[in-house]
């Protein structure tokens, strides 16, 4: 039994990843290559593929919304292509669907393969994981993004939860993220990145420097009448005096 294949993605270097590394998997046809959700949606329902590599970010209609027009009970099985890290990868994980990295790696692409060819041959219980995962991301896009902000490195997008962020700092015309004794350069304001994380127990202590109140241990009064925010990791923060009665009062209401 050949594997009839679809590939859907905005990016050609990424779809002719897909197509050399699905030459040298046996029985698989490549049917169709498509750039965006619109002419996917039609191939889907023209070509009837065995299975489907779809990209999950793309302009207009992404890769969730190609299922939602389709149908999770009509998709054929689905292997994602994606850029995001950890953390936006739980989603698939928790409901058994699978997703490839980019860049695509080869070996990674043969194992996902023969993971939807026992798929093609059994029941169609892998339809329900599907409908789960659509119905989870519907859900989650129903909700604000929460504070979430992306950040890109190497080609990949790693997106941060605030309940990971320490402290931001403004640098010029963008904003250092420390999460999680990493640091992140991210071309933003400061300003933008407050607005984002304000129901998520943040404080500015400077014009430049924005703190989590939970991660706050102490603070200490400087001989000149300033005073320094230290966190629990030892990282010691100037706190402005303009900033001073702000923090106090948030601190307070935390108590």
């Amino acid at each position: 039994m050949r594997i009839r294949t679809l590939i859907v993605d905005d990016e050609p270097l990424a779809r002719e990843g897909v197509a050399l590394a699905l030459a040298e998997v046996r029985d698989v046809e490549i049917v169709g290559s498509c750039e965006d959700g619109p002419s996917a949606v039609r191939a889907i329902r023209d070509l009837n593929p065995d299975l489907v590599f779809l990209d999950v970010k793309m302009p207009g209609l992404d890769g969730f919304a190609v299922i939602g027009e389709i149908g999770a009970d009509k998709m054929p099985p689905v292997i994602f292509l994606t850029a995001y890290e950890e953390h936006a990868l739980r989603a698939f994980r928790v409901n058994a669907i699978d997703y490839l990295l980019k860049p695509i790696d080869a070996a990674e692409l043969r194992k996902s393969v023969e993971r939807a060819r026992r798929r093609l041959g059994s029941s169609d219980t892998w339809r329900g994981d599907l409908r789960a995962l659509v119905a989870a991301l519907a859900h989650e896009r129903a909700v604000p993004d929460a504070g979430r902000i992306l950040v890109r490195t190497s080609g990949r997008v790693h997106v941060l939860d605030p309940r990971e962020i320490d402290w931001v700092e403004a640098a010029g015309d963008y904003v250092t993220i420390h999460a999680a004794g990493k640091s992140h350069l991210v071309r933003d304001s400061l300003r933008n990145v407050e607005a984002r994380l304000a129901t998520h127990g943040f404080c500015r202590i400077h014009r430049s420097i924005l703190v989590k109140l939970g991660c706050i241990r102490e603070l200490v009064a400087k001989d000149n009448g300033d005073h320094e925010v230290v966190l629990h990791d030892g990282t010691v923060l100037r706190l402005s005096r303009n900033y001073r009665d702000a923090l106090y009062e948030a601190l307070s209401a935390r108590e």
